[in-house]
């Protein structure tokens, strides 16, 4: 079963900043791991329907933490479930969430060139104020990836939480389309929003950790740098290793127990 999660997982990390490629299929399901759990289609602001997993942290080492898993631009939430898995069995409850268009969420056009859909971001706050308004937790935070940390960047101008975890943190848009046509030759479309991206990152005053792979060509760990540099309460931890490849690299014991030592110390260090 576990060689099927990261196969479906690699698959989604190959695609990440390149194409939007969602899968409608969901390989696998929460209970199909032991997880318990609970699903729910929540509506948005302007009335899509986005499909979630509520996966509730193992009972005896539950720490008060809620995290909600903003993934990148491939597959669906299903590709994901061996992070909430481990995330839920060391105390951490998870809620993971499809963008619309991909898995059971409602239907929509997607042109697989374009970076990101500002949607996908107003899917994101409907999951942040679900969250709020059904869940008890001492801690709410978000962990992105790459494109997911676009929409996480857009969604907590309007919907706070209480700290943020983001690997491979896209910086600049415009910077990530030249970079992508030089490596791939691949024309990527931008939204006209874009352009005032960056500025928004300056804003976010919520705690953010920044996971950064050395060897990481499209979101490279001197943006994250740059991007810690503006405030104290952002933290960097890098890794020897390429686009989201930080779990994989921080295993010692079992699949990303590193990684999950240092969302949990940043956690402590600046919890609300």
């Amino acid at each position: 079963m576990k060689s099927l999660i990261f196969t479906l997982f690699q698959i989604a990390v190959v695609g990440q900043l390149l194409a939007i490629t969602p899968d409608r299929v969901y390989h696998l399901s929460p209970d199909s791991l032991g997880l318990t759990y609970e699903s729910h289609i929540i509506q948005t602001s302007d009335d899509a329907g986005v499909k979630l997993w509520d996966i509730k942290a193992q009972k005896e080492l539950d720490n008060g933490n809620t995290i909600i898993l903003c993934y990148g631009d491939s597959g669906n939430m299903s590709y994901w479930l061996n992070h909430a898995a481990i995330l839920s069995q060391v105390g951490y409850s998870v809620v993971l969430f499809d963008y619309r268009g991909f898995g059971e969420s409602s239907d929509f056009v997607i042109n697989p060139d374009q970076l990101y859909y500002d949607e996908f971001s107003m899917d994101l706050e409907a999951v942040i104020r679900w969250t709020k308004q059904n869940l008890s937790y001492a801690n709410l935070g978000i962990l992105s990836f790459s494109m997911g940390t676009i929409m996480t960047t857009i969604a907590v101008q309007n919907e706070s939480v209480d700290f943020i975890v983001a690997e491979g943190f896209v910086m600049n848009p415009e910077n990530i389309k030249e970079k992508i046509f030089q490596l791939k030759g691949k024309e990527i479309i931008l939204l006209e929003s874009a352009k005032g991206f960056e500025a928004l990152i300056s804003k976010i005053d919520i705690p953010l950790l920044l996971i950064s792979g050395t060897e990481d060509v499209v979101t490279t760990l001197a943006d994250s740098q740059e991007i810690v540099a503006q405030k104290v309460n952002r933290k960097l931890i890098s890794f020897e290793g390429n686009h989201l490849g930080g779990f994989q690299k921080m295993t010692k014991q079992y699949f990303g127990d590193i990684y999950i030592q240092h969302i949990g110390s940043f956690i402590e260090a600046y919890k609300q």
